[in-house]
């Protein structure tokens, strides 16, 4: 037992470094030592262990007398390389599909979008036929260490299928069967867009072991997904934490009234619009008219403070992380909106309400999470 001890927490003392990396132009070893809770003596090992496989990239500090670095041996500055690794990312989950190509150091070399009309199954394996084209004259060099996979609902692992109402042609289709068959022989890791989402906020996850952290999602669908103690609740069918389906109290589910086409009927905006104009209109919209916004907003947060109602009551998350498409003009505050309402709604019950946090706007929170299932899969098999 002791050798899988080890290499279990050589392995997560990597993670911690890559999720440091990620996010850091660049490093120290003494930074990275501190910021991880690690010997330095245990950095370098590990820097010399990610060296060899080619993706760090090490750049003397200059010498400056008034910083830490004036005596001594010359610092060195560690920062991930994309020269020679790649992760492909491959969004599924909305009718409008998408590849990106990121090299290791999570820089975008590539994206792909699909804007055509039809078949949503022959217009998918033709995106993956010509995107696969693209992809490898994009890879260059590199090497293309594995592909993520969002799909639209909960994903059947023994059967590599995905049911889902707003994509019912891909119903039953196995996924993983039609991007080999399509795409290339690669490494393949399918998940729900919300599953793969909730793995981007692990630092949260790490500091609340025991509990229960929940993300929510709001956009062209709803759904929502629940990590305990570092492992993700998946349930019989695949679907634990899916907030949307819940049903209220007229017999409606709540997708139906939150999703970005409901939010849309409120501001009397066609729902007929790409991504880019949708964004682009938002903006104008809160802009120009604030109110009007801030009212359409509010009335979205007392119904998503209804859906968490039950939700509360069932998973008692300490931190909920709220992904709220129309909200990004100013997600604090439908944040902040959604928390009044629940307040309201637990009114003389004794009870202490989850941190609301919004998400991020400037990266998908399902693209980070799944270059995170990329990384700490690679990571699986190089300690093998």
């Amino acid at each position: 037992m002791k050798p899988i001890v080890l290499s279990s927490i050589r392995k997560q003392n990597l993670c911690k470094m890559l999720d440091l990396l990620t996010l850091a132009p660049a490093m120290t070893r003494q930074e990275l030592a501190e910021a991880a809770g690690l010997s330095q003596m245990t950095v370098t090992n590990l820097v010399e262990l990610l060296k060899k496989q080619g993706v760090l990239r090490l750049t003397t500090v200059p010498r400056d007398e008034n910083s830490r670095y004036a005596q001594g041996r010359k610092a060195q500055a560690i920062s991930l390389c994309g020269d020679r690794k790649a992760w492909l990312i491959a969004d599924i989950s909305n009718r409008q599909f998408s590849m990106t190509l990121a090299g290791f150091d999570v820089e975008i070399l590539m994206e792909l979008h699909d804007h055509r009309q039809g078949d949503d199954l022959r217009r998918l394996e033709s995106f993956l036929r010509e995107g696969g084209i693209r992809v490898q004259k994009a890879l260059s060099d590199r090497e293309l260490l594995g592909v993520a996979v969002i799909t639209p609902g909960p994903y059947e692992i023994s059967s590599d299928t995905v049911n889902h109402q707003r994509l019912p042609q891909l119903d039953g289709v196995r996924i993983k069967e039609l991007f080999r068959r399509s795409l290339g022989h690669y490494e393949y890791y399918v998940d729900e867009d919300v599953k793969f989402a909730v793995r981007s906020f692990a630092d949260l996850t790490a500091l609340n072991q025991h509990k229960v952290l929940y993300y929510l999602y709001i956009g062209e669908g709803v759904g929502g997904a629940a990590v305990h103690d570092g492992y993700m609740l998946r349930g019989l069918n695949s679907s634990a934490g899916d907030a949307g389906c819940l049903i209220d109290r007229h017999g409606s589910i709540y997708e139906n009234r939150l999703n970005t086409e409901a939010f849309l009927h409120l501001l009397d905006i066609p729902k007929s619009l790409s991504r880019e104009e949708l964004r682009e209109t938002l903006q104008r919209i809160a802009r120009d008219q604030p109110l009007r916004y801030a009212s359409a907003l509010d009335t979205m947060a007392s119904v998503t403070a209804e859906m968490l109602h039950s939700v509360l009551w069932m998973l008692d998350p300490t931190h909920i992380i709220i992904d709220c498409i129309y909200a990004q003009p100013d997600r604090s505050s439908f944040a902040q909106m959604v928390e009044k309402h629940l307040t309201r709604l637990f009114q003389g019950e004794p009870r202490i309400l989850p941190s609301l946090l919004p998400c991020s706007s400037t990266v998908s929170s399902a693209l980070r999470g799944a270059v995170r299932v990329l990384q700490k899969a690679w990571l699986d098999r190089i300690l093998m």
